[in-house]
C-alpha cells in the first residue's frame, strides 16, 4: 500500500479544512443574506400595502374590475408575492371584493387583525411564519374604515438562497482549493527541503567542530611534546657540560696531584741532606711544604665538587645570613654598595648545608656587586609563608638596582659556561653552582629582571616541620635527610 508523504498528507488535510470552512461560511452568510431579504420583503410588502390602500382610498372606486387591476399589477412587481387581496367591510365583517391573478386561495383574516382594521389603527400587526408573511394596511373612505389590502409574500429558505449563491461562487471555491493545494503543496516542499538542508548543515557543523576540537588537542599534545622535547635537550646539553667541566676539573686534579707528590718526595730529600744555611733552607723548605698543602687542599676541594654530595643538617638560616652580611660588609662598602637586611622573626628550621648555601650566596650578591659598577643597593629578605606544619617554606630574596637583564639572557643564565661579563671576569659557573645548590636542596628559584630596572632572586626551601625532633641545643646536629 502506498503512503503519502508529510507534506501531502498536510495538503490534503488543509484543503478539507479549506473547503469545510468555505461551506460554513457560505452557510451562515445565506442564513444572513436570508433574513437580510426577508426583512427587506417585509418591509416592502408594508410600503406596498399602504400605498395600494391610500390609491384606493384616494380613487374613492370600488369597481372590482380597477381593483383587480391594482392588484395584478402589485403582484406582478416580485415573483415571491403569493398573493394580493382587497378586502370590503361589510356588515362588521370583511368580505373578498378583489384579487389578484393566481393568487393563492384566502385565507380567514384573525380576529385580533380584524380589530384593529375596524378601528383603523395605522399599525396593523403582520401575520407570519417560516415561509409565509401576511401584511394589512386599511383603506378609508371618507374618513372611516371601509376595507383592507391585503398581501402575502414567500419567504426563500435558507437552502434555497445557498443554493442561489452557491452556483454564483463554485467557480470560486475551485480556484481557491487549486491555488491553496498548489500553495500548499509547494511551501511544505520548501520547508522540507529547507529542514533537511539545516539538519545536514548542523551535522556538518558538529563535525568541523569535532574535528576543531581534535585538532587543537593535538596541536596541544604536539606543543607539550615540542616543549618537553626541547626541556629534554636543554638538559642533556647542560648535563654534557657540566660532566665536560667535571672530567676537566678531575683531569686536572690528576694531572696536577701527580707532580705534587714529587716536589714533595724531593723536598723531603732536600731537607735530609742540607749541609749550609740549615735555618734559612728550613725557612723556605717549610714555605714550599705550606704551598704544596695548600695546593693539595685546592685539589681535593676540586674532586670533592665532582662527586655532588650534600650532607643536610638543621640550619637557622637567618643565623648564617647575619654571619654572611658581616663578613661582606667592608667588600660591599669599597664598591659603594648599601645593603638592607629584613629577616622574618621566628624562621623555623631548614635542612641545609652551611657551606654549600654560603657558596650559593656569595655567588647570587657577587653577581650583583658586577651588575652595579657605580654602586647601588642590595635589599636581603627572608619569609615564611604556609600554615604551621609540613607545608610552610621558606623564602630567601636577593633584590639589587642593578642593569638587569634582557629575556634571552634570562634564558641562558642556569646555561653552563654561559655569562655576558668581560673575558677574564666570569666563568659562566656562578648560576650554574646556584641552581645545583637549590636543587641539592629540594628548593626553587625564580628571577625578575628587566633591563635597566634591576634583578631579584627568590629562593624557596622546606622547613623543618614543628614535629619532628632536631635536638633541643645544639643546631648542629646532623637531620637523617639523605644525600642528593
Amino acid at each position: 500500500m502506498r503512503t503519502f508523504k508529510l507534506h501531502a498528507k498536510t495538503t490534503l488535510l488543509s484543503s478539507v479544512l479549506t473547503v469545510a470552512m468555505l461551506i460554513a461560511a457560505l452557510a451562515v452568510t445565506s442564513a444572513a443574506i436570508a433574513n437580510i431579504e426577508r426583512t427587506d420583503d417585509q418591509r416592502f410588502a408594508e410600503l406596498q400595502a399602504r400605498d395600494l390602500a391610500r390609491h384606493i382610498s384616494d380613487l374613492r372606486s370600488t369597481d372590482p374590475e380597477t381593483l383587480t387591476q391594482d392588484t395584478n399589477l402589485i403582484k406582478g412587481t416580485r415573483p415571491n408575492v403569493t398573493s394580493v387581496r382587497i378586502w370590503q367591510l361589510s356588515q362588521d365583517d370583511f368580505v373578498e371584493k378583489a384579487v389578484a391573478s393566481g393568487s393563492a386561495p384566502a385565507t380567514p383574516i384573525p380576529d385580533e387583525t380584524k380589530a384593529a382594521l375596524r378601528r383603523g389603527d395605522t399599525k396593523i400587526p403582520s401575520i407570519s411564519d417560516q415561509s409565509l408573511y401576511r401584511v394589512f394596511a386599511t383603506i378609508f373612505i371618507n374618513g372611516r374604515p371601509s376595507g383592507a389590502v391585503e398581501i402575502v409574500q414567500r419567504f426563500d429558505s435558507i437552502g434555497a438562497v445557498a443554493f442561489r449563491y452557491l452556483k454564483s461562487v463554485i467557480w470560486m471555491f475551485l480556484v481557491a482549493i487549486g491555488l491553496i493545494l498548489i500553495g500548499t503543496y509547494f511551501l511544505f516542499r520548501q520547508l522540507e527541503l529547507t529542514t533537511k538542508l539545516e539538519t545536514e548543515q548542523g551535522i556538518l557543523r558538529d563535525r568541523v567542530r569535532e574535528a576543531t576540537i581534535e585538532l587543537q588537542i593535538r596541536n596541544q599534545q604536539l606543543q607539550e611534546t615540542n616543549l618537553e622535547l626541547w626541556r629534554t635537550n636543554r638538559r642533556m646539553n647542560e648535563l654534557g657540560r657540566l660532566a665536560a667541566a667535571g672530567q676537566t676539573a678531575a683531569h686536572f686534579a690528576h694531572e696536577v696531584g701527580t707532580p705534587l707528590n714529587l716536589i714533595s718526595g724531593h723536598v723531603q730529600l732536600l731537607k735530609s741532606d742540607l749541609d749550609r744555611d740549615p735555618r734559612d733552607a728550613e725557612s723556605r723548605i717549610r714555605t714550599i711544604s705550606a704551598q704544596i698543602e695548600r695546593i693539595e687542599r685546592i685539589v681535593r676541594r676540586m674532586l670533592d665538587k665532582t662527586r655532588f654530595e650534600t650532607e643536610l643538617a638543621p640550619l637557622d638560616l637567618n643565623s648564617m645570613l647575619r654571619r654572611l652580611c658581616d663578613a661582606i660588609s667592608p667588600a660591599l662598602d669599597k664598591r659603594n654598595v648599601r645593603l638592607v637586611e629584613t629577616f622574618a622573626d621566628s624562621l623555623p628550621l631548614m635542612a641545609g648545608s652551611s657551606d654549600r648555601l654560603q657558596q650559593l650566596f656569595l655567588n647570587l650578591i657577587n653577581n650583583s656587586i658586577d651588575a652595579m659598577p657605580g654602586g647601588g643597593e642590595i635589599q636581603i629578605h627572608t619569609a615564611l609563608e604556609g600554615k604551621v606544619g609540613r607545608a610552610q617554606r621558606i623564602f630567601v630574596d636577593f633584590i639589587d638596582t642593578g642593569i638587569g637583564m634582557t629575556p634571552e639572557v634570562m634564558s641562558h643564565i642556569f646555561d653552563p659556561l654561559y655569562t655576558t661579563k668581560d673575558r677574564g671576569h666570569g666563568t659562566g659557573l656562578g648560576l650554574v653552582i646556584v641552581s645545583q645548590v637549590v636543587a641539592e636542596h629540594g628548593g626553587r628559584v625564580e628571577v625578575e629582571s628587566e633591563l635597566g630596572n634591576g634583578t631579584r632572586f627568590r629562593l624557596s626551601f622546606a622547613a623543618i616541620p614543628s614535629d619532628v625532633p632536631v635536638g633541643t641545643e645544639n643546631h648542629d646536629t646532623e637531620l637523617e635527610l639523605g644525600v642528593r
